[in-house]
This record gives structure tokens, sequence and C-alpha cells, in this order.
């Protein structure tokens, strides 16, 4: 044996002979990415996966192999989607607080198991400002934004620890809005995400599930769509353009692979650091 090893095996010793300390030996099982197999084996469901960020991720999720079911309200969006993606889908309102276990249960089934969760689904308001925010529209984006991937994640972490799922992951799509202060509805659900991931994430390390959040810029998607006009130009961001779904995606695949198992309880800001302001 050589003379380092030699000497930190009797280190060990000491330390657990004459101090009681206990010598614990864990395995890294380090992994390392390659490319077009990162997420084989996996079984991953992705809400508001019929367009934008969540329809990008699921593509670029089933391109790495992985198993794929999306959910969202409009069956007619996700049939489309369902046809261009070759996944799987279910129509379900992820706001039905009580039905999230359910959910949870019929994917498993759809899929064959379970061992992803990105909880894309979400809400931003026009507000027009705090003193025109309306108590609908507090709860409707709390409701959205925060209660329902606070539960469904509840569920999926239920199911993965019953089921002793050896490694799964838990991707939120929170917001640059989340990192810093933000009297907006929008903000204070997307400030309040980041707590819960590390919260939840340090509980739950110990038992192989990693959690963590990607916080996107302003995002071309459904909504923002400056390919239309063949221009990503965003005039009040640091990088002077909107971010891509793609490059999210190449995020998220990295998050939930098992090369990033050291990672939990992060918040990836992916705006070119436009949240240091």
């Amino acid at each position: 044996m050589e003379d380092s090893k030699m000497k930190a095996f009797l280190y060990r010793l000491y330390l657990w002979l004459i101090k009681g300390v206990p010598v614990y030996k864990i395995d890294a099982n380090i992994k390392t990415i390659e490319h077009g197999n990162v997420l084989s084996g996996q079984k991953i469901l992705i809400t508001g996966g019929s367009r934008g960020i969540g329809y990008h991720i699921a593509k670029r999720f089933i391109a790495e192999g992985a198993d794929v079911l999306i959910v969202g309200r409009n069956a007619e969006a996700l049939q489309k989607a369902v046809g261009e993606l070759g996944c799987k889908y279910l129509a379900f309102d992820v706001t039905d607080i009580t039905q999230l276990p359910n959910l949870i249960e019929k994917a498993a089934e759809a899929l064959g198991g379970l061992t992803g969760l990105v909880n894309n689904a979400g809400i931003c308001n026009i507000d027009n400002g705090f003193l025109n925010v309306t108590e609908q529209s507090y709860d409707e984006q709390f409701l959205l934004n925060v209660k329902s991937p606070f539960f469904l994640t509840q569920a999926f972490v239920k199911y993965v620890t019953e089921h002793k799922v050896p490694s799964s992951g838990v991707v939120f799509i929170t917001s640059e809005r989340g990192l810093y202060p933000d009297d907006a509805p929008y903000g204070m659900t997307k400030a309040a995400i980041g707590n819960i991931v590390a919260g939840i994430a340090r509980r739950f390390a110990l038992l192989g599930v990693h959690i963590n959040a990607i916080a996107p810029g302003v995002t071309a998607d459904t909504i923002n769509q400056p390919e239309k006009q063949e221009d990503a130009y965003l005039k009040g961001a640091i990088g002077k353009r909107f971010i891509m779904p793609d490059e999210l995606a190449e995020v998220a695949v990295f998050l939930m692979s098992d090369a990033s198992k050291c990672l939990s309880g992060e918040i990836i800001p992916c705006n070119q650091a436009n949240h240091y302001k």
C-alpha cells in the first residue's frame, strides 16, 4: 500500500478506535455525458409540455433517450405536440391539487415507472403595477406557479421513495424575476420556488433525489417570437437578446442527467447575467 494511502487508512482507524468517529465509504459513481444517450432509461413527466419551454425540453429529452409524458389542459394542443414529438400525453389540470397524486400514478403507469419531473407549467399575469394587482390575479399565479408544483413534487418524491428509485430528478422552471426584489405576484411566486428548491433538496439528497431549478431571462417562446422577425434582439437585456428555449433544454438535460448528481438545491440563471442589476 502506498504511504499516502496507508497514512489515510491509519488516520481513519485512529478516528474510529480512539474518538468513536464512524468511517463512511461512499461511492460517488461519477457519470459522464454521452451525446444521444444522456437520459437513456429515464421516464420523465413534463408539465406544460405542449408548447414553449416545456415543448422544447420534451423534444430534447426524447432525443437523449428518455421516455416522456407531457401534461397540459388543452387536449388539442397536446395531441398536436405529441404528433410532432412522438411521446405520450395526459390532459390534466395541475391546479386540481387533490388529484396530483393520481397524476403521478397515471404517468408512472403510462411510462412503466417514473424517474423525473419537470415543473414547467406557469402563468404570468400583466398586473400593471403593485396598486393594480387583484386578489384573483394574485391567487391564480400563486396557485399555478407555487402550490401546484409544490404538491406535485411532494407526490413525485413520495412515489420515487416508496418505489425505491435509486436516482431521480426534479427540475423547476422558475425565472430571473425570482432572483431580485419584485412587487409583482409573478416575481414573488418565482422567489418562493427558489426557497422550496433549496429546502426540499437538502431533505431528500441522501435518498438520491436531486432537485434544481432553471431561471430563464425573457425567452423566445409562443408569446415572444423574435424568430418571426429573424432577429433575437432584446433592448433591455444585458446580452441584448432573447434567451432561446433550445438553450434552456440543454441545461435541463444536464440537470436531469446522472452527470449532475452532485448538484442539488441550485437555481441556474440562464439570462447572460441579466439578474446582476
